[in-house]
């Protein structure tokens, strides 16, 4: 009787453990592939936005490089972190302090310094955030009339950011800062009213070019509209019929093109 308990004991407990198996499995099975690339995507925006945070900040390995006394100045300081310096002037610019324009606070590791050189902290950009607005290349190239060549070509190259792409989960987008974009278009087209004067004659040859299809699709459909002409057929109008009698035929011409034509009666 007690093995039989045994062995009734350990069937429940294995269709126990099958039904939780088959509930694990279950749960397993609800996430769908498009969520578990949606969250690959997350995971991969987190550790480019760590990573972007981390950058200027500086390790204990270089402070230490610094206290230390170096025979030359001019050697290459390499620290754990493999990061080389080729003088300690290197050093010294990543260590200095650089404040922030608006309220004079340390914006060493800010967004705006890290990612476009402007002396701005993180609180400052959250206050006003029109004047530190950021816009797309597209709409850049759009509001100040400027060509690829005058972010990238053009010295200095303007600074940018990525950003995941709305419009393609794929790709990734370019950010620029607005104010920096509005000095590299006064620079391109001299000022404010040489930007006017861009808009304006970008305007006008949209406009033409608008014209010109319009044009284009209307002599089209009344070329399909027309009635095709009907060719006019010619009737002959033979005069009086003539005998040969060499050949024994009859033959006779038409008045108005000159066509001749013999036959033989039966």
């Amino acid at each position: 009787k007690q093995w039989y308990q045994r062995r009734v004991r350990g069937e429940e407990e294995d269709d126990l453990g099958s039904e939780k198996g088959m509930q694990h499995d279950s749960k397993k099975r609800k996430l769908s592939k498009s969520t578990i690339a949606m969250i690959e995507r997350k995971r991969q925006n987190a550790i480019l936005l760590r990573e972007s945070r981390l950058q200027c900040k500086p390790t204990l390995t270089v402070l230490n490089a610094l206290q230390q006394p170096s025979s030359a100045s001019s050697n290459t300081i390499q620290s754990k972190n493999h990061i080389n310096f080729s003088s300690d002037s290197d050093l010294s610019d990543l260590l200095t302090t650089v404040n922030c324009r608006e309220c004079n606070v340390c914006c060493n590791a800010s967004y705006l310094y890290e990612k476009f050189g402007e002396n701005v902290c993180d609180e400052c950009r959250e206050k006003d955030k029109d004047q530190f607005k950021l816009i797309s290349k597209t709409d850049a190239k759009n509001e100040f009339v400027l060509k690829d060549c005058d972010f990238d070509s053009r010295e200095p190259p303007l600074k940018f950011a990525t950003a995941p792409n709305p419009h393609n989960h794929r790709g990734y987008m370019k950010l620029y800062l607005v104010g920096q974009v509005y000095e590299r278009a006064c620079e391109v087209h001299g000022g404010d009213e040489g930007i006017d004067a861009a808009l304006l004659k970008r305007s006008k040859n949209r406009e033409l070019l608008a014209q010109r299809k319009m044009d284009k699709k209307l002599s089209e459909l009344r070329k399909q509209s027309k009635p095709r002409q009907m060719k006019e057929v010619h009737v002959h109008e033979f005069g009086e019929e003539s005998y040969i009698e060499e050949d024994d035929e009859y033959s006779h011409t038409c008045k108005s093109c000159g066509y001749s034509q013999t036959y033989e009666k039966l």
